[in-house]
């Protein structure tokens, strides 16, 4: 029986991620390691990374939503999973049911979850979130303390963790981190002072693991790091990027100069020239901020993306070049000699690199090598 397949794909490099996975590893000692996953792995495939990420040093995941944990619960994972996000009254059940760690940033939650686990005759875990200069989720850094004491003597609570999130730490300038770091470092010394035990304290994400080690303390989370992707110009660490999207053309045509291009028309060719049609759009991702401003690779050649971009299908002006239907096309990733990255995406979007990723529809299938 023949498959269907489209002519997008994405090609994730498993052995880069366990290589990225491995880099951040030695680099945090003796710290523990939690894999963000959140948002199907950064586009990447949350199961897929997952199994990578716990077989090369990580001992945690994180995630963003209840479904997200659910998901790989049902698939048979079995380490320990933290909901970073707001969870809703509805979903604390699950949450007990399926033994994922729900962050707790306010006071009501905490009676939900501990009905739940009376109903169930469960522990709820919890990981409670300080707000330190976010300004999103967590317990102001005032009454903190008071509330981390109460949750650890509180039945049918285990408290895992305290953290916090930094708002500023891919800055080289590094005083709003600083002041968000002494804020926190005052909370963890109080509960010290009264001689709460806590066994998982964390603070950095990628940047911070990368560029203020002092925070490393009991665990990091690590999200983009993973993917071969940096927060930003500097290169501290050895990373590969692990994701490429790929096309194939699904159509060639010659027009003469002064042709209109897709809608808007704002695009007019200015001399005779080969138009290659792609079957990918913004539907699959490929944002529309890319339209008369993005690149693809085909033959080894940069062609420029022309006219708007459309839900299914991208014009680019491939120039005499000799281009057939059928050819690869690679969006991200290399070709040749010359490298397309998400960053260079990000750059003409106005964004950042793992937006890029995220943006990677379901439509488009994940082949892994």
């Amino acid at each position: 029986m023949s498959r269907l397949t489209r002519s997008v794909w994405a090609e994730v490099n498993l052995q880069d991620i366990a290589f990225n996975t491995q880099q951040f590893s030695r680099l945090i000692g003796n710290s523990q390691l939690m894999a963000v996953i959140k948002a199907n792995g950064y586009g990447h495939g949350a199961l897929e990374v997952a199994h990578t990420v716990l077989a090369n040093g990580a001992s945690w995941l994180a995630v963003a939503i209840p479904e997200e944990g659910v998901r790989l619960r049902r698939a048979g994972i079995a380490a320990p999973i933290l909901v970073l996000g707001a969870v809703a009254p509805e979903e604390a059940e699950i949450c007990v049911a399926k033994d994922l760690a729900v962050t707790v940033h306010e006071p009501e939650l905490v009676r939900i979850l501990v009905n739940a686990a009376r109903r169930m005759q469960k522990t709820a875990k919890i990981h409670i979130k300080v707000d330190t200069g976010m300004s999103r989720l967590g317990l102001d850094v005032r009454t903190a303390v008071d509330f981390i004491r109460d949750m650890t003597k509180a039945p049918g609570i285990e408290v895992q963790g305290v953290f916090t999130h930094f708002a500023d730490a891919d800055n080289p300038n590094l005083e709003y981190l600083n002041w968000q770091w002494s804020r926190f470092e005052a909370v963890m010394h109080n509960l010290q002072k009264l001689d709460i035990k806590i066994p998982f304290y964390h603070a950095a994400n990628t940047a911070a693991t990368m560029f203020f080690p002092k925070s490393h303390l009991d665990m990091v989370r690590v999200g983009l790091g993973l993917y071969g992707m940096y927060p930003d110009e500097r290169r501290p660490l050895l990373l590969r990027p692990a994701l490429s999207l790929k096309s194939r053309v699904a159509a060639v045509k010659r027009v003469p100069q002064g042709t209109a291009v897709s809608y808007g028309c704002s695009y007019v060719t200015w001399k005779e020239t080969t138009l290659a049609v792609l079957p990918i759009g913004y539907a699959d991702g490929l944002s529309r901020k890319l339209s008369n401003q993005g690149h693809v690779l085909i033959g080894g050649h940069v062609c420029p993306i022309v006219g708007k971009v459309t839900m299914d299908h991208t014009i680019v002006d491939v120039g005499d070049l000799p281009v057939s239907i059928g050819d690869e096309v690679v969006l991200i990733g290399r070709q040749g000699d010359i490298e397309i990255t998400a960053d260079d995406w990000a750059r003409w979007m106005d964004t950042i690199n793992y937006e890029v990723t995220c943006l990677i529809s379901s439509r488009v299938e994940r082949v892994y090598t």
